[in-house]
């Protein structure tokens, strides 16, 4: 009995043991499997977020996977094979178990990416290019377009997408030239990985007409990066658009040739293209009473009928700090009191996701439209103030919560979304009592208040102080400051095309205090110029922010060293210094309606 007891207990001593080690043998493999089961989990991870291996360190018992911001550990007998193809920039890995992965890879060229270069892909852009690229990772791309004539002309930007497979936007493309384009791969965060070199040949165009230009000066570290974007109506106001931009070197970049597109060969924007938030323009088109986004290429990307509301365009839009537009136009059924039609005497706000109707203002609920000069029988009738044509809106703008609007016949006017004018700044001449309140009282550049009677009403102008006759483009630059485009339009009621007319355009600076009813003068350029900076009407201002600098631009009817156009002239309103210059000639006398100094590239593109 004592010896079977003992044998059994042998038994289950050993069957214990066996159980234990099968146990302690399971639990390392699923130790093990479990190890690796994390690690390619940890690699695949890697390769998914897009991070590049830089290289593989064999070590006693594991491989260092090394990535740009991290490092995976792998036991040697997981991995069957590593094979790394650097000229494709990737690593192939086979597991012990069969899986395989293909882990992007920091490798050689990246000439490989490149897979097609589609130049004009729209039809109406000859310097622009999309270049399909499919790329190790995912990442970003830099695209730096080289200077022909050195680095100042280097046009560099960092696109947004940030897929493996997608189209490069390359834009600033030199016309008849073989472009040199660099394409910089990087990751998510700009950071440089590799770089291919790309040959773009364009063709020389061949255009119509086209404006000529020069660089007058151009100090270019003292200037606003960016390019000069020329909104050039066309031969006439009948003609078709034809934007294009130029750099600080004088050189043609950029250009949309609407004639060679179904949708906008009859486009006729007036003022031009406005940039939007989304990086697109927007444009009014006169011709069919429509407003149309664009973007960069010269793509139709949305439209809105206008006259489906009731309203032609006229002028200017703008995008509102809530997104929707703000429009000058005419409305259809407008008429004065003896029946006759009125135009360019309304605004209206869209909301361009509804394309409905959110607002509409009509000046004459706001002013006097009998304030009225008689045609004088020397200004041009198109430029001549008539019954029906007595406000002639330009403009609109935004100021704090209300609206800043310019009338060529009337003056600078703020508003309230509600409709009620808040205060104007315009000779106090032809005004009735119902509105002299509204009218702001003139101060001199040095604080001296104006007492002159004909001063005041417009009949004279004084040392540091004018008023702003045919105003255009009003821009706030506070609540109390604002900054707008003098055209010196019929200046003190002479006419621009009389005898006695001293005719110049400025560039004013006004400070507005709307309790004591006041306009100072801070500062103005522009009358030093003379004729060869005068338009009597279009042209505008822009205030440039990295800088502070001014960007004034009469544009019809400029005195040029080759004949008639206008000029882009930037200024350092501190000292008056003009630290660059551009002269454009148009053989129809019109070189532009505006200009705006802008980066060519939008931000999120």
């Amino acid at each position: 009995m004592i010896t079977t007891r003992i044998a059994r207990t042998f038994a289950i001593l050993a069957l214990y043991t066996t159980t234990l080690l099968i146990l302690f043998v399971s639990c390392k493999k699923d130790r093990e499997t479990s190890e690796a089961s994390t690690a390619k989990l940890s690699l695949n991870a890697k390769v998914e977020a897009g991070e590049l291996l830089l290289n593989i360190e064999e070590k006693a018992e594991e491989y260092v996977f090394n990535f740009e911001k991290s490092r995976v550990h792998i036991p040697l007998q997981e991995v069957s094979d590593i094979k790394a193809e650097l000229e494709h920039w990737r690593t192939n890995l086979t597991f012990r178990d069969g899986d395989k992965l293909i882990v992007p890879t920091k490798g050689t060229a990246l000439d490989y990416i490149v897979e097609k270069i589609k130049l004009n892909p729209s039809g109406c852009n000859p310097l622009a290019a999309l270049v399909d690229v499919w790329l190790p990772t995912y990442g970003r791309v830099k695209v730096t377009v080289q200077g022909k004539n050195g680095s100042a002309g280097t046009i560099t930007h960092l696109c947004h997408t940030d897929i493996p497979r997608q189209s490069v936007p390359v834009l600033g493309l030199y016309p008849d030239h073989d472009n040199i384009v660099d394409l910089i791969f990087t990751d998510r965060e700009g950071n440089e990985r590799g770089k291919t070199t790309i040959h773009i040949q364009t063709a020389a165009l061949n255009m119509q007409d086209f404006p000529r230009w020069k660089i007058v000066k151009a100090q270019a570290g003292k200037m606003e990066p960016g390019v000069n974007l020329v909104h050039y109506p066309g031969r006439s106001e009948a003609d078709v658009s034809l934007p294009y931009m130029v750099d600080q070197e004088g050189e043609l970049r950029w250009l949309l040739q609407f004639k060679s597109s179904p949708e906008l060969q009859r486009l006729s924007y007036s003022i031009g293209l406005k940039r939007t938030k989304s990086g697109t323009f927007i444009a009014g088109d006169q011709s069919q009473q429509r407003v149309v986004e664009i973007d960069m290429f010269g793509n139709l990307k949305r439209e809105w009928d206008l006259a489906k509301l009731g309203f032609g365009f006229h002028h200017e839009i703008t995008e509102a700090a809530n997104g929707n537009f703000l429009i000058t136009v005419t409305k259809t059924a407008a008429r004065l009191v003896n029946g006759e039609p009125r135009v360019n005497d309304h605004i209206i706000e869209l909301n361009p996701q509804t394309g409905s109707l959110v607002m509409e203002w009509d000046l004459a609920k706001q002013l006097d439209t009998a304030r009225y000069v008689k045609p004088d029988g020397i200004t041009p009738p198109a430029f001549s103030q008539t019954p029906n044509n007595w406000a002639h809106n330009n403009s609109i703008a935004e100021i704090g919560n209300d609206l800043l609007a310019t009338l060529r016949y009337q003056g600078i006017l703020r508003f309230n979304h509600s409709g009620q004018p808040q205060w104007m700044i315009s000779p106090h001449k032809f005004w009735g009592a119902k509105y002299q309140s509204l009218l702001l009282k003139p101060i001199a550049e040095d604080g001296t208040r104006i007492t002159d009677p004909a001063v005041i009403n417009g009949d004279a102008s004084t040392a540091g102080f004018d008023w702003a006759w045919g105003p255009h483009t009003p821009v706030a630059l506070a609540e109390d400051r604002i900054l707008v485009f003098d055209n010196g339009y019929n200046r003190n009621w002479i006419p621009n095309f009389g005898s006695g007319a001293n005719n110049y355009s400025r560039v004013v600076e006004y400070k507005i205090d709307a309790t004591k009813r006041t306009v100072q003068q801070l500062w103005s350029y522009g009358k030093e110029r003379g004729v060869e900076a005068f338009s009597q009407a279009l042209s505008g201002v822009q205030y440039l922010p990295q800088t502070g600098n001014m960007l004034f631009f009469p544009g019809m009817g400029v005195k040029t060293s080759t004949g008639t156009g206008g000029r882009v002239i930037e200024i350092n309103p501190k000292t008056k210094e003009v630290v660059f210059e551009l002269e454009i000639t148009a053989s129809s006398g019109t070189a532009f309606h505006r200009v705006t100094r802008i980066p060519l590239y939008p931000a999120n593109l």
